[in-house]
């Protein structure tokens, strides 16, 4: 593992970020499932939340785009089979870091954070869980359960297999 990458700090903050707006969601509409709040009606699909530092936030399809004064996140849920806000991509990355250019002044060249990116997938430090449910979040692989993998990449290897033989 390259710990020398500044990636990890980036994905951390993202990560804490998202969880930021969904606790505050939480408080503020007494909810414990975003989505289904937003689906049911218990508030808007745009609107602010000012006393929690929400400037902005839009609910779209299966995420929420936020608006604080010093950054701005979009992020999508996953199920894997529980609701989970821990996933990322590089688009999203990208936009966060953007968002925050004294921050991330590194990640302003986009070919830099899709390098360090690349090699966390190189390393197999993250993963993509294509088979449970539609999915282009990325998840670190110490926080998925092993069996998770395992059923997904037997899928995706069948998967493969059905498609050769459609072809042939």
């Amino acid at each position: 593992m390259n710990k020398e990458l500044a990636i990890y700090e980036l994905i951390a903050d993202f990560q804490n970020s998202a969880k930021e707006v969904v606790e505050i969601f939480k408080r503020a509409y007494n909810v414990d499932n975003i989505l289904e709040g937003w689906h049911t009606g218990k508030y808007e699909q745009t609107g602010k939340i000012p006393d929690e530092g929400l400037k902005f936030y839009a609910c779209h399809g299966i995420g929420i785009a936020a608006h604080f004064s010093d950054k701005l996140i979009d992020f999508d849920f996953a199920y894997l089979p529980e609701l989970r806000y821990d996933g990322f991509d590089l688009w999203r990355l990208t936009g966060f870091a953007k968002s925050q250019p004294d921050k991330y002044a590194k990640f302003l060249n986009e070919k830099q954070i899709e390098a360090e990116f690349e090699q966390l997938k190189k390393e197999n430090l993250i993963y993509n869980p294509l088979t449970v449910g539609v999915t282009h979040n990325y998840f670190w692989v110490k926080d998925l359960a092993a069996d998770l993998i395992i059923k997904d990449q037997i899928a995706n290897a069948n998967l493969k297999k059905s498609r050769w033989k459609f072809w042939k």
